[in-house]
Order: structure tokens, then sequence, then C-alpha cells
């Protein structure tokens, strides 16, 4: 729809926009589009912060020049000088990865909305799960809804199962971090030779670091939140404010040799699978392992190619990537993002595991999406399982109504 869209858009001798919400998507999208429009090639550029400070120069001047007809990129991308903008596309228009949160703050896609407004060109949001306040705008009939009742070409819906992690923690008495009705279906996967992803909105190994003898955790000095220990850097770091830390043998506080270290991440994860599954092919795509300029590149190629048989990751292989050898996907814990002090945190945790879910069975064989869980009869995750978004949506709105959250009030924060 992007393509034939865009090509109309250059038919008719205007210039176009597109919006991904992750670097990691950017090489597979602009891939497509040079393929689709391969006699100009030339006339597609791209502008994300992971070019280096010519690249950036070289791609702004070749846009600047009127060279450029498409520009690609992430949420900056927004405000390249295109001239005679004929069409804005925001992909997964829902993502939390628009919003600036540095200054100039802005959200990126209500900036295509305004641009779009000024130059009165058409913008296309388009997601599988719409953000609450882009759903109701098109309800009100500010934007036109347009909706696609199936997959591309006739895939089924994968089928989702929940695995109760009470339940498990039962039976196992030690919390595993792979259920045993996962890993059988790893094993089944690996046999058949098709492809698994394992996804943990957490990076590190450790979530916390914490002495057993007077029960101190070494938290960042600028923002008071427990330090992620990182195995591979051998350094406890904050996420918010990218502090790090050297790992101490003893507690700082009470000197004892009691430091034990809680919670898991997608280093961990990665560790875990690659113990269980020894002739296996494990690579783990976060911000850490992907801080390499073309390691994005090189571990999509690797995975199309076969060459990875379980990949682990963050939100980053989430959404937008198209593997059709990949039938299995496991949520390692859905809890993470539904538990958060968030209005807006079960709207999200129904985003993120349909957007999860949809990485499955987009080949020939019908796909199976294992979900994790302590809360296995949220609503969030109950719609989800059903891939029922009109259902969710409802009664999150009646939630919003009554409480006077967005998309009914405004909130300044």
């Amino acid at each position: 729809i992007y393509l034939q869209a865009i090509h109309t858009t250059l038919a008719r001798g205007k210039t176009a926009i597109v919006l991904v919400p992750e670097i990691s998507l950017t090489p597979q999208t602009v891939e497509r589009f040079k393929s689709r429009f391969a006699e100009t090639q030339e006339m597609v550029a791209v502008l994300h912060s992971h070019l280096s400070e010519g690249e950036r120069h070289d791609e702004w001047h070749k846009i600047q020049a009127g060279r450029a007809r498409i520009v690609v990129g992430a949420r900056s991308a927004v405000f390249a000088p295109l001239e005679n903008l004929g069409l804005i596309v925001v992909d997964e228009e829902h993502e939390t990865s628009y919003k600036q949160e540095d200054a100039p703050r802005y959200h990126a896609r209500d900036v295509a909305v305004v641009r779009a407004k000024l130059e009165g060109c058409v913008v296309l949001l388009g997601t599988a799960t719409p953000s609450l306040e882009s759903y109701h705008n098109a309800i009100q009939g500010k934007y036109r809804l347009l909706k696609l009742t199936q997959r591309v070409d006739n895939c089924q819906m994968p089928l989702m199962r929940i695995v109760d992690l009470r339940l498990e923690r039962r039976k196992e008495k030690v919390a595993a971090i792979l259920s045993e009705k996962l890993r059988g279906a790893i094993t089944a996967r690996l046999e058949k030779h098709e492809q698994t992803i394992l996804f943990l909105n957490r990076r590190g190994f450790s979530t916390s670091l914490l002495c057993s003898n007077c029960g101190e955790a070494r938290d960042c000095p600028n923002c008071s939140v427990a330090l992620t220990f990182h195995r591979g850097a051998a350094r406890l770091t904050c996420h918010l404010c990218g502090h790090t830390a050297a790992v101490p043998k003893k507690c700082p506080a009470c000197s004892q040799d009691a430091l034990i270290y809680s919670g898991f991440g997608t280093e961990k994860v990665e560790a875990n699978v690659t113990q269980l599954f020894p002739d296996a092919a494990v690579r783990r795509m976060d911000a850490d392992s992907m801080s390499r300029k073309d390691a994005y590149r090189e571990t999509l190629h690797a995975f199309r190619a076969g060459k990875i048989d379980i990949l682990v990751g963050t939100q980053m292989i989430a959404k937008g990537l198209h593997f059709p050898n990949v039938t299995l996907v496991g949520i390692i814990n859905a809890d993470l993002a539904l538990h958060m002090p968030d209005f807006r945190a079960g709207e999200r945790t129904f985003q993120l595991l349909t957007q999860v879910a949809g990485r499955a069975g987009r080949g020939e064989t019908p796909g199976e999406v294992f979900v994790q869980t302590y809360t296995p009869f949220s609503p969030s995750i109950q719609f989800a399982r059903h891939h029922d978004f009109a259902g969710y949506f409802e009664q999150e709105l009646e939630f919003r109504e009554r409480c006077d959250f967005p998309p009914f009030k405004h909130a300044v924060l």
C-alpha cells in the first residue's frame, strides 16, 4: 500500500517522506524501496541518528538540492527539506519512539499531521494497533479510516497460547526463564529447521544488584533507579541517564561479600537459551549488541538467510520485520509493560503483544505465539490473544472517558 501510494505520488510530480519507528527497520525499508524504484535508486535518501556526520551531510544536501524525491528515516526525517511534498507515511504510528524526549520536544506523528495540513498533502498513518488518540479521531470523522481485513497473501493469524507462570512456578519451584511449554515448542522448531524469535523488552543481564546481608541496592546517583548489570561489559549501567559504575566485589554499605544479582534481561536470556540449545545458532538484537554501525544490517541479513535459529531481542525486533521462516514467537514476560505506573500501560501492552505476535507465521507455515505471564486474565492479554482490536479499544475508550484521560481530555505533564 505504501509503495503504491508513493508510486502514484511520484507520478504526479510530487515527493514523499516515509517515517519508521526504529532505526533497525530503516535498512529493510530502504532495500524494499530501492528494489521497487530500481530505475531511480539515487532518488531515495535516508536520515537517522546512526549516520555519521559526513553521511548525514551528504543525504541532507541530496534532499536540499532536489536530487532525492523519497526520504526514509526515523522521527527527525519529518523535517526533511523536500519541496512539493505530496505524501507523508507514518509507519506504526502508535509507537512511543516517535516522541522526542529531549529538547526540542515533539511527536513526529503530530508534526507530520500539521506539516501535511500546511503543505496541503496527504498523511498516511499505518498500524495494526492504532493509538487510542488516532483511532478516536477516525471514529469522530477527523481522519478517514481504512481497514485491512486479512494478512498479506492470505496468511493465517498465529495461534496465541497463554502460559500461566504461576502454575509453572508451582511445578518447577525455581522460576525458569523459559517455561516447559516454550522450551518444547523451540525444540520442535529446531527439528523442523524453522526459526524462533524470543522477545523481552529489557536489556542487560540482571536488573539489579542487591546485598543479601543489609538489603542495600546499587542505585543510580542521578536517577535513583536500580543499576542494570551488563555481563559483557562487566559494568553497572543506568538506562535512563547512561551513568556507569564498576561492579563492586563487596557491598559498599556493609562491606560483606553478600551481593546477589536479581532479575534478568536479554543478555541473560541469550545465555540461558544458548545453554539449553547448544547446537542452535543464537543471536541477540538490542541497543547493546547493535552498537556497531552495520550490526543491524548484518544481523537481519544473517537471520533472513537462515544462519540464525533463535533471535533474542527487545522492541526493535517487535515490529515491521518480515521473515517467512519464523513460525514461533516467545514473549518471555508480558507483565513488564502492563504494571508500569502509566494510564497507557494496558494499551501499550496490547499493542506490543499484537505487534510481536505478528512476526510469526508470515510464510506458508502457520505461526504460534507463547505469552508467558503472571496475569493471564488481564484484558490487554486476553483481547490480544483473540486478535480483537475493536473489542479492546471499545472497553479502553470507555475507561478513559470515565477517568477524564486522553483522548477525551488533554494531559500536560
